[in-house]
């Protein structure tokens, strides 16, 4: 080997330093620019974190909000009397007259061909008795047993004690099942309630009535 070869300086490499030089100045960006590009994704990262929780706070409150709507929905729907007619009661002394045929046609108007026992070939396959003219039934029971104990006379087979009393508990468990919620106004004469003379909403009497006689297993009307 030579002796004296060595290393030397490579002539020339000013200029390729320049080179290198502009190119690291064009390759990496300006100081500001960057800040710009940072403050940027900072920001949209701000809009969508407070985006995120809007929508969060959106969605619970909706919540909240429909199970509230949805407890006072089923509040009012339990509340709400059992029928969508508008109808006022008005005292008919008619219906507790003594017993006799001027009575007799009135409670016959509220009972239908075959005195509510029906047949239907899907709701009621065998027979059926329909529980709002037994209910009407007792009370009518009830009606001549107290005429005949008034008058002092022995009671007829409709009105016998065991039959009332029957009458008188069945009539109890049926109006605690119905639980009429209309609200009565209060008759500040009388300090209590009276029921007559105010819109209620009830269930409809004559359409059940119809429904009742075309699907009446008989044509009997007596409904003693």
């Amino acid at each position: 080997m030579n002796p004296n070869i060595a290393y030397e300086p490579l002539y020339g490499c000013r200029e390729d330093e320049a080179a290198d030089s502009q190119a690291d100045v064009s390759i990496v960006p300006p100081l500001q620019t960057q800040q710009k590009r940072w403050l940027s994704i900072r920001r949209l990262t701000i809009v969508s974190l407070l985006a995120a929780i809007l929508a969060v706070s959106i969605g619970i409150s909706s919540f909240f909000l429909g199970r509230h709507i949805e407890r006072r929905s089923i509040e009012s729907d339990w509340f709400s009397p059992p029928g969508r007619i508008d109808h006022t009661f008005h005292y008919r002394h008619q219906f507790g007259m003594r017993p006799g045929n001027v009575s007799q046609k009135y409670w016959d108007l509220v009972f239908p061909r075959g005195r509510g026992f029906i047949q239907h070939p899907v709701i009621s396959p065998i027979p059926h008795g329909l529980a709002v003219y037994h209910q009407l039934h007792c009370l009518d029971a009830i009606r001549h047993g107290y005429w005949a104990a008034r008058d002092g006379k022995e009671p007829g087979k409709k009105a016998e004690p065991g039959h009332i009393r029957h009458c008188i508990d069945y009539l109890r468990q049926s109006i605690m099942c119905n639980a009429d919620t209309n609200l009565e106004p209060i008759n500040d004469d009388l300090g209590g309630v009276t029921g007559f003379g105010f819109p209620r909403k009830c269930r409809d009497i004559v359409q059940i009535m119809g429904w009742a006689d075309k699907w009446r297993t008989h044509n009997q009307t007596d409904h003693s």
